[in-house]
């Protein structure tokens, strides 16, 4: 399968910046969505009602709230402190290791990881998880089609992790997550939220209805999104959006699941070294956490 034909690209982005002169055209700033407070959350009973699919068609993103409880997501928490000592100890294969995010060291040098690729390939109780919340529902339900979720193929599904102190990942630049063009799109990206996710701490902000836009033709007026952990934020593959900094001490982190209406590549296909260089050129570090 060719992963560039009709793209115009020679890489396989995840996360790719915008190039281009700078964004110009505002979008409408009377939208109803325009304020944090005026967005709706919704309930996921493990189907997408027709008012939630209207919404995520028309401004590129949707938000349930509490779809993961406390239990849950101490489940996903415990199988990322393992997925990390393995990694870090060299029991994971080294084509299934991050190659994007420089680690983080503490004081004493010990190293921190930002980015578990691949993560419900080798986490069996999340992945268990993900089935009986019945999460798969979401691609077909937003996409209106079958999907396929990624797992063994483009790093799978990811888990990230970005922190205010002594760190390599605290903020990511304005991007989408892959350009129109691709054969793995359209596919919607589905955050799970693991703690609460604030403006002090980086939330995700987002562009409305910019996935209906030429990108490189917006000039990005940011909405905040805020969210609690257990809660999941799904948003289309070609919206403009960003993660501020972290501006405390703490950390937090996201498990984000991927749902493809497009082709499916085969396993193993690799995330490119060129698309990881591009991801981490929008990263923002926090003091000198790194060597």
């Amino acid at each position: 399968m060719d992963l560039h034909a009709g793209a115009g690209h020679h890489v396989l982005p995840r996360q790719g910046p915008l190039h281009g002169p700078a964004q110009r055209d505002r979008l409408p700033g009377s939208d109803p969505v325009s304020a944090p407070q005026r967005v709706p959350r919704f309930h996921y009973d493990g189907t997408v009602t027709a008012e939630q699919r209207a919404f995520y068609e028309q401004y590129g993103f949707v938000i349930y709230r509490g779809v993961f409880d406390a239990e849950d997501v101490e489940v996903v928490r415990r199988d990322a402190r393992r997925l990390e000592r393995d990694t870090l100890d060299g029991k994971v294969p080294a084509e299934h290791r991050d190659q994007v995010i420089k680690p983080s060291y503490d004081e004493d040098g010990r190293a921190t990881l930002h980015r578990l690729p691949y993560f419900t390939l080798h986490c069996a109780d999340t992945r268990e998880l993900i089935g009986r919340r019945n999460l798969d529902a979401l691609g077909p339900g937003l996409l209106g089609g079958p999907t396929w979720r990624f797992e063994d193929a483009i790093d799978g599904a990811v888990w990230q992790m970005k922190r205010g102190r002594r760190s390599s990942y605290s903020a990511l630049d304005w991007h989408l997550d892959f350009p129109h063009d691709l054969p793995v799109t359209p596919l919607v990206n589905v955050g799970i939220y693991l703690d609460a996710a604030t403006v002090r701490n980086g939330c995700l902000v987002l562009v409305p209805g910019s996935h209906r836009y030429p990108p490189r033709r917006l000039e990005s007026e940011g909405l905040a999104l805020e969210a609690e952990a257990g809660d999941v934020i799904c948003h289309t593959y070609n919206i403009l959006h960003h993660s501020g900094p972290v501006l405390d001490d703490t950390s937090r982190a996201t498990l984000y699941v991927y749902y493809s209406a497009g082709e499916k590549p085969t396993a193993g296909t690799a995330y490119s070294h060129r698309a990881g260089e591009d991801f981490a050129s929008m990263i923002t570090g926090a003091e000198a956490g790194t060597r």
